[in-house]
């Protein structure tokens, strides 16, 4: 019991002081001189990504050194990096390179693969670690690391992908380098041509893939984004493989049935046209985001989400307001192209005249209709104070000869000015922006953590919303189960937004869709049957990702020891990280990636050789042992062994059978894996103590005591 007491005493003090570590940091220390510590820097990143269905496979190979950290010491160092994923991601994989070969991270519970990490930092031997530290944060330790030396890293992880009427659209996690001390390192990005997901296209303009091949990840598509991968988002995009608005797939896993689903509910419904007036403000002070990337994600959302039947208009400020047209704009893609011929960079003013453009874009609407929207992106802080803020509604709403609404995109990321008043703070013109989208019937957006993710959410509502939705799936004959919602979880949603789930199936297709909730305050239902569902195979990612949700959801609220130990037990037989959890990468025989393929799916060669050693004699044993989650089992049987029909069964100390291991799938194998996370026959988990795992066959039988410790 005082085992299980400190286990768990060792794993809450891990968790508590993961929240100290800094969100984001990269640092090179000395592990026997902890005071020395320098910043990191990465040398090279390669970026390799492809969608998965409902998320995006992305995996960052990292090159780490100590380059311009003036260490005297000769002493091996350790690299500390913390950082943070895109919300909803699941790390599923690492590896770590030693010299020219690759040691394929396993996870653990926390409690081992730290404990197992800092004895062998005290021995000098090369492990990597991966944890998670909060909801979307991470830290990655490497040990050792010479002065003049690097260590290069794989991070997969799984992340959700984002989802309009013709793309997919991922984000390619270039903040994963702002911290490096090297901001000139080489960044390469990857991928591959794919039947389902087609013509892949970056949001930097003018840059388009090149096709090329190597012994490590095969033929690929690559594209060199080095100037382009500091501060500003970029983004991969895909054509969008939906059939009438809607995308199925499903997989079998044992003996469960897994499907994932988006469906575009506003698919059949019709709107309004539209027109909006877009007013950009810019301070060049005040913002990571360049004007060139703010004119790139504004030209792609129009045309992503307007169709022929809307217009628009964009005035900027300057020392005089300009503006493209003096007339609305029919939003075709020709009539975009054309005002972008005309609208760059150096057409907007790196200042702010926040007044001036709003005023001149009320006066244009007033002139042109006074039915339109007003949507203003600006950085400016400039007007923060609540008394200058004030006054400016006011004289806005004079201005407008009848409301109109005033959405508002707050990119201000930079250089904070923080003004206290009614008993709280509030950020740059926060106040001014709040309560001007409030009192026309807008809405105000903080850029948040991304540019492209949180703009799109603000553009995506000028098409309207649908409100009280539900999201209904059954089968023919059968029905749906363990429904988890990855987009529009509660609220009201965009009518141009997907709606994206996963879950559970039994029984036997067609798969039908029911969606219902109410558009412009109207009730509205749809049904839609996948007549050749059965022909939409998917990839075992789908399981995963269910599985990843469950997770979270489990671990979302009140946690208890018996969710600790059954999170623990997904996370390790699933290899998806949690906070009970860790990746490890060893320097051992049974790290190395004799069997690794690449992120399309290819053998790879690792530099160590796939061979099958057939052992001399019986042997078994237990890892870890004793155990409060997992533990894995490793028999070895010779050549004269091979063939028998063996038994693999655990037992209590009264000579009950606890556990029985189908015995079809392990016979004729010279060495035989076998996990048990503490559950019985009837998936009941079972009570501390000693148990006795036993290989029979025929008059053999040999035993192996287990100690198992919740």
């Amino acid at each position: 019991m005082s085992l299980v007491i400190r286990r768990l005493t060792f794993l809450c003090l891990l968790l508590f002081a993961s929240q100290t570590y800094s969100q984001w940091s990269l640092t090179v220390l000395d592990p026997q001189q902890t005071w020395k510590t320098s910043q990191g820097s990465i040398d090279e990143a390669v970026f390799s990504i492809g969608p998965k269905g409902l998320y995006s496979q992305v995996s960052a190979y990292l090159t780490f050194s100590a380059m311009g950290s003036n260490f005297s010491t000769d002493n091996p160092l350790e690299v500390v990096y913390n950082f943070e994923l895109p919300e909803g991601s699941f790390v599923s994989d690492m590896w770590l390179w030693i010299g020219d070969k690759i040691s394929n991270g396993k996870v653990m519970d926390l409690w081992t693969a730290s404990q197992i990490y800092e004895n062998i930092v005290k021995r000098k031997q090369d492990p990597a670690i991966l944890k998670k530290t909060g909801a979307k944060s991470y830290q990655l330790r490497i040990y050792p690391m010479g002065k003049n030396e690097t260590r290069k890293v794989k991070i997969t992880y799984l992340t959700p992908v984002f989802w309009d009427a013709a793309k997919i659209t991922i984000n390619i996690p270039t903040e994963l380098l702002k911290v490096s001390r090297n901001q000139n390192s080489k960044v390469l990005l990857k991928t591959w041509k794919s039947n389902e997901w087609r013509n892949p296209i970056i949001s930097i303009p003018n840059y388009s893939f090149t096709a090329s091949s190597d012994t490590f990840f095969g033929d690929h598509l690559e594209m060199d984004i080095s100037n382009f991968s500091r501060g500003n988002t970029i983004t991969l995009a895909f054509d969008n493989s939906m059939i009438d608005g809607v995308y199925f797939k499903h997989y079998k896993l044992a003996n469960e049935g897994f499907y994932e689903l988006a469906v575009f509910p506003g698919n059949s419904l019709s709107g309004n046209s539209k027109k909006v007036l877009f007013l950009i403000d810019y301070d060049i002070r005040k913002s990571t985001t360049t004007r060139t990337v703010l004119l790139s994600s504004l030209k792609q959302l129009l045309r992503s989400y307007f169709t022929t039947n809307d217009q628009f208009n964009i005035m900027y400020s300057g020392l005089n307001i300009g503006k493209v047209s003096n007339d609305w704009v029919s939003c075709d893609p020709a009539n975009i192209d054309k005002v972008y011929s005309s609208l760059t960079e150096n057409s907007i003013s790196t200042y702010s005249n926040l007044p001036a453009l709003m005023k001149e874009g009320c006066e244009y609407i007033n002139k042109n209709g006074a039915s339109a929207t007003i949507f203003l992106l600006s950085n400016s802080d400039l007007q923060g104070n609540n008394t200058t803020a004030n006054q400016l509604i006011t004289d806005i709403r004079k201005l407008m000869t009848v409301n109109y609404p005033v959405m508002v995109y707050d990119y201000n990321d930079k250089d904070y000015v923080y003004y206290y008043f009614n008993n709280r703070s509030y950020i740059g013109n926060e106040y001014f922006y709040d309560n001007l989208s409030r009192v026309t019937g807008g809405v105000y957006q903080r850029i948040g953590s991304n540019l492209n993710t949180s703009l799109t959410d603000l553009f995506l509502r000028l098409n309207g919303t649908i409100s009280s939705y539900d999201l209904y799936t059954s089968l023919q004959s059968g029905f749906c189960y363990g429904r988890q919602a990855i987009s529009g979880k509660g609220g009201p949603i965009s009518v141009s937004s997907a709606i994206t789930q996963v879950g559970k199936y039994t029984g036997e297709f067609p798969f039908i869709v029911k969606t219902s909730g109410m558009f412009n305050s109207e009730p509205f239902t749809q049904t839609m049957v996948i007549s050749n569902a059965i022909e939409k195979n998917g990839e075992d990612i789908i399981p995963k990702t269910w599985i990843g949700n469950y997770i979270n959801t489990q671990t979302g609220s009140t946690v208890t020891n018996s969710i600790i130990n059954e999170v623990i037990g997904l996370s390790r037989t699933h290899k998806i990280l949690t906070n009970y959890t860790a990746f490890l990468a060893l320097e051992n025989d049974t790290s190395w990636c004799t069997t690794c393929y690449n992120d399309k799916g290819g053998p790879i060669n690792t530099g160590v050789e796939n061979k099958v050693e057939i052992p001399t004699e019986f042997s078994m044993d237990a890892y870890p042992n004793p155990f409060n989650s997992q533990v894995t089992i490793t028999v070895k049987l010779p050549n004269n062994m091979l063939g028998q029909k063996l038994s693999f069964k655990i037992f209590n100390t009264l000579g009950q059978v606890v556990k029985t291991f189908s015995s079809d799938e392990l016979q004729n194998k010279s060495v035989v894996k076998l996990f048990w996370d503490g559950k019985n026959d009837f998936g009941e988990v079972i009570s501390s103590g000693v148990y006795l795992f036993s290989v029979s066959g025929g008059k053999f039988v040999k035993t192996l005591k287990l100690m198992y410790m919740k």
